[in-house]
């Protein structure tokens, strides 16, 4: 069952939706030459015209990585729609697993994002090897 979704999700939901359709219509016409579901998801990306917004591109490639992951469209559809309906930003909609790891609050300073280095402590390198 799908949850209550907020009518304001915009963007990335009508993206998915159409990605979704575009891909059945590639896929119907190809069948009488074997095209897989991704394929045809490939393929209806590339054939859109140059001037298209790039999320509907973006959100084709992501079904079609999806699909040959193993998902079906419906799936991809409702894990797309339930990211959005929670606030995820569009890179973290079409691609679930998209820098899970990265903190969502990286360190800034005046120099810009930092990363902890480690700790060294400058003429105490050879310490231990005195003792």
């Amino acid at each position: 069952m799908r949850p209550h979704l907020h009518p304001a999700m915009g963007q990335v939901v009508i993206c998915a939706r159409v990605a979704r359709q575009l891909a059945g219509i590639y896929h119907r016409h190809g069948q009488d030459y074997g095209i897989s579901p991704s394929t045809a998801a490939y393929h209806a990306g590339a054939s859109l015209p140059l001037d298209y917004p790039g999320m509907l591109r973006f959100a084709l490639h992501s079904l079609a990585v999806y699909i040959n992951l193993g998902y079906s469209s419906l799936q991809w559809l409702d894990a797309v729609l339930m990211a959005s309906h929670f606030g995820h930003n569009f890179r973290r909609c079409f691609f679930f697993d998209y820098k899970v790891n990265r903190s969502p609050y990286p360190r800034v300073t005046n120099r810009g994002v930092q990363t902890s280095q480690p700790l060294t402590l400058v003429g105490h390198e050879n310490e231990s090897d005195d003792a």
